[in-house]
């Protein structure tokens, strides 16, 4: 019996192709959020991961209906954080399919990261895997597509120069302040937030030979942990600071960056309104932490997330020559998932237990599989869509499974 059902793969979200820092800080998940957003979303959709970071919060999921509505989704996402007003369509994209999957291999591979190469994304995306998992969200769909992820993604590290000199985020905030005064030899710099973003930037501004290191986070164990490291690893004692007191250190300090994970701002106007002295103050966070009007205070430069694309690596040339073969991993990659995707719709439901097949069904899944590769640039073709109209893109996908049903039958009897 061939399986009736279709389980369409699609990806939404939000990320810094399509939203700038201001939309994208008030979408951002903390991973409790993640897991009760999850549990809402379980009536409607049978599989879905939420991956939210910095730069996106984007589902990669499965529902078996006939139709979604991304407006559903998108509303679900607005309604959860309780935020409206200054959302538009254009802040979100939609994509079914072998356009959902190229997605998700881009950003496991860091193509689709702000900057390319960025070291941070592939333990984030199997982080939001771990999570929908533990959460009962993840099935035969999405366990297969992660995988493939995950595969791709390390072998951009072993396999391409894509991560030679790789550009975090933290590290292209330490290139700022490096751009900024030649050198952070002698330079003072207060680290607000010892997560591990905060500890990926504490280690980076000691590789380029920070003179002082303050160290301040909520829980003052956690920054007490990375002190020790820091002395370990740098022999750079650096000097925790109380957290209800780390704004009295920005009259002392050259550079300040902020990554907490806090909902509202930390740093206002307020607390750098007579400053003595010139500070460059960088908010890696999101949400941010730093409350904008503080732009307007003198001797006083704000950076923010966004102002960092700006940011040349002295390997990019060198990583950026290794784009098409990361590319071409992708296309393969995606070609052998949507080989494998679209024989669920047309195997016998024999043929996907875990039991040794019979002979005559292992026969059926050697034909299906050389059918669906004989067929797979009009697959391609069809599954992708535009990437324009999400609805017309669905029906163009299930179209495809119902044609590719009746051709197998024809074809192969």
């Amino acid at each position: 019996m061939i399986n009736s059902s279709i389980k369409t793969l699609f990806a939404f979200g939000v990320n810094h192709r399509t939203a700038p820092v201001e939309i994208r800080e008030k979408l951002y998940l903390h991973d409790a959020e993640a897991v009760e957003l999850l549990g809402r979303l379980r009536s409607d959709l049978s599989e879905c991961v939420i991956l939210s970071t910095c730069n996106r919060t984007e589902f990669y999921g499965v529902t078996e209906a006939d139709n979604i509505d991304p407006n559903y989704l998108k509303n679900a996402l607005l309604d959860f954080k309780g935020v409206r007003g200054d959302f538009g369509d254009e802040h979100f994209f939609s994509l079914i399919s072998c356009a959902a999957c190229q997605h998700l291999f881009s950003v496991a591979t860091s193509i689709d990261s702000q900057v390319v190469g960025d070291s941070q994304i592939l333990r984030q995306l199997r982080k939001a895997y771990s999570t929908a998992n533990h959460s009962q969200m993840t099935g035969k769909v999405i366990n297969q597509l992660m995988q493939r992820a995950f595969k791709i993604g390390k072998r951009t590290f072993t396999d391409t120069s894509l991560h030679s000199g790789a550009v975090s985020i933290s590290l292209a905030a330490v290139e700022l302040a490096l751009e900024t005064y030649g050198s952070l030899r002698g330079r003072s710099a207060l680290l607000i937030g010892s997560g591990e973003t905060g500890r990926l930037t504490a280690e980076a501004l000691c590789k380029k030979g920070i003179g002082q290191l303050l160290i301040t986070n909520r829980t003052r164990s956690v920054a007490d942990e990375l002190a020790v490291q820091i002395a370990s690893k740098f022999h750079l004692e650096a000097e925790v600071i109380d957290f209800d007191a780390f704004a009295s250190q920005f009259a002392s300090v050259d550079i300040a960056i902020t990554s907490t994970g806090s909902n509202l701002p930390i740093v206002h106007p307020e607390h750098l309104v007579d400053q003595p002295r010139d500070i460059l103050l960088i908010d890696i966070a999101v949400p941010r932490d730093v409350d904008a009007a503080v732009s307007q205070c003198e001797r006083v430069t704000l950076k923010n997330i966004d102002d960092l694309h700006s940011i040349i690596d002295g390997n990019y040339a060198r990583r950026k020559h290794d784009l098409p073969k990361a590319k071409k991993l992708v296309m393969t990659e995606m070609v052998e998932f949507l080989t494998w995707y679209y024989s669920l719709a047309i195997l016998p439901e024999t043929a996907k237990t875990r039991t040794k097949p019979p002979r005559e069904v292992a026969e059926e899944f050697l034909k299906v599989k050389a059918f669906l590769n004989d067929n797979i640039s009009e697959i391609h073709k069809l599954a992708a869509g535009s990437g324009r109209d999400f609805q017309a893109d669905m029906q163009s996908h299930i179209s495809l499974v119902r044609t590719l049903r009746e051709r197998k039958a024809s074809v192969l009897g």
